[in-house]
C-alpha cells in the first residue's frame, strides 16, 4: 500500500468518525427539543458547528489528495485484479462504511429539520394563543386590577 493510499484512507476513517459526532449530536439535539433544553440545545448547535467545520476542512485535505492521486486510485478501484489486494478491499469497504454514515447523517439531519420546523409552528400557535387571552388574564405580579377582577 502506498504512503498516499494509507493516508487517503486515515483522511476517510477520520470523516467516518467525524460524521458518526455528527450524528450523535443531532440525536443529542433532538432529545434536547423535546425536553426544552434551551442551553443543551445550544451546545449541542455548537457542536454541530464546530464538527461540520472539521468535516470541511478534512474534506478540503481529500479532495487535494484525491486529486493528485486520481489515475492511481481510479485504477486500482476500478482493476479486476485489485479486487484481490487487501488495499483495494480496505478501500472499498471503507468507502462503504462512508456512504453508509452519511446517509445516517443526512436522515437525521432531514427528521432534526422537520422536528424544528414543527416546534416553531407550535411556539407561533402558543403565542398566538397568549397574545389572544393576555388581556384577560392579567400578571398577578404588576398588582393592576382588571374588569371583572374584585380588590
Amino acid at each position: 500500500m502506498t504512503p498516499d493510499t494509507t493516508h487517503f484512507l486515515e483522511l476517510l476513517e477520520r470523516r467516518i468518525a467525524l460524521l458518526g459526532s455528527l450524528a450523535a449530536a443531532l440525536v443529542a439535539a433532538r432529545t434536547d427539543v423535546v425536553a426544552f433544553d434551551l442551553d443543551g440545545l445550544e451546545t449541542r448547535i455548537a457542536d454541530q458547528e464546530q464538527l461540520c467545520g472539521e468535516i470541511r476542512s478534512l474534506d478540503a485535505d481529500i479532495d487535494q489528495l484525491q486529486s493528485q492521486c486520481a489515475t492511481h486510485f481510479g485504477s486500482a478501484l476500478n482493476s479486476t485484479s485489485a479486487a484481490s489486494q487487501p488495499h483495494s478491499l480496505r478501500m472499498r469497504e471503507t468507502l462503504g462504511r462512508l456512504r453508509e454514515a452519511q446517509v445516517s447523517v443526512k436522515q437525521l439531519n432531514d427528521a432534526h429539520q422537520h422536528l424544528l420546523r414543527r416546534s416553531r409552528r407550535a411556539v407561533g400557535a402558543l403565542l398566538n394563543c397568549y397574545h389572544t387571552f393576555a388581556m384577560t388574564y392579567s400578571d398577578p405580579a404588576s398588582g393592576r386590577v382588571s374588569i371583572g377582577e374584585r380588590t
